[in-house]
């Protein structure tokens, strides 16, 4: 009877430390598909697509930081969306990864942060042809600005009284970038190094256009769903931090990434 116990006893250990066990262990290849979604925007050289996959500084950095804490996610399973409607499912469902984000104060609450990667800097562009001077926002009244919708440069007008019969908010940077051309916009409120990277892309000649104002600069970080473990925020930060010191090279991880997409 006691042997029979010590039996019982023992495969009820085994079960507890098994459990223990696996309770302790990284995510395999299943589960991290399972919970995770990763979403982006086409912002070059940060992040867009490029033969048919997702590529960018950022989007290297992150595959990198996420392996080295046993998460799986794949280049493949990257889903690019337009900005708005990358935003608000980051937002609403558990386990999103949102990037590249802007990290303001109006944001601060809605997601938990990893980074920060680098800067963005928001500006407003302008046809050399038009001479449009900018000295402050007072002076935009007379123009018609086209905005990503929920950007930065779209939240930052809004919240200072820029009225929305001058925005024009779309989903597409392209699709701006060609109404900025075309004259159907005045402005154009938007990444300087994203705006001019696209330009050239678009084969359209940047000499012919001008930063004619100085929206804000933020850092962009890795945007996590609110409900995302602090512990494992931590963790992903704190190797973010490793991969920024230098190595033999005198570069660090994250600068030899950054350097490929100059």
């Amino acid at each position: 009877m006691e042997m029979r116990g010590g039996r019982i006893m023992g495969r009820g250990l085994c079960i507890f430390f098994l459990v223990t066990l696996l309770a302790g262990l990284p995510f395999n290849s299943a589960q991290g598909q399972e919970k995770w979604t990763v979403v982006t925007e086409e912002l070059p050289p940060f992040n867009f697509v490029h033969d048919g996959e997702v590529r960018g500084f950022s989007t290297d950095i992150l595959l990198r930081i996420l392996h080295k804490n046993n998460i799986p996610i794949s280049r493949k399973s990257i889903r690019l969306l337009p900005w708005p409607r990358a935003y608000k499912l980051a937002r609403e469902r558990a386990g999103a990864i949102l990037y590249s984000t802007a990290r303001t104060k109006e944001r601060e609450e809605l997601f938990k942060w990893v980074g920060p990667i680098t800067d963005v800097t928001s500006v407003l562009i302008a046809r050399k042809d038009r001479k449009i001077n900018i000295h402050s926002l007072a002076d935009l009244s007379p123009y018609i600005i086209g905005t990503i919708r929920d950007s930065v440069p779209d939240q930052f007008l809004r919240k200072n009284g820029i009225a929305r019969k001058n925005l024009d908010g779309i989903a597409c940077a392209v699709s701006n970038i060609k109404k900025l051309q075309s004259g159907r916009i005045d402005l154009l409120a938007f990444s300087v190094s994203s705006a001019w990277f696209l330009m050239k892309q678009m084969n359209i000649d940047r000499n012919g256009y001008d930063v004619v104002f100085t929206l804000n600069s933020n850092p962009l970080y890795y945007a996590f769903n609110a409900q995302t473990d602090n512990s494992l925020i931590s963790a992903l930060n704190a190797t973010l931090q490793e991969m920024k010191k230098p190595d033999s090279t005198g570069k660090s991880i994250v600068e030899q990434i950054i350097d490929k997409y100059r």
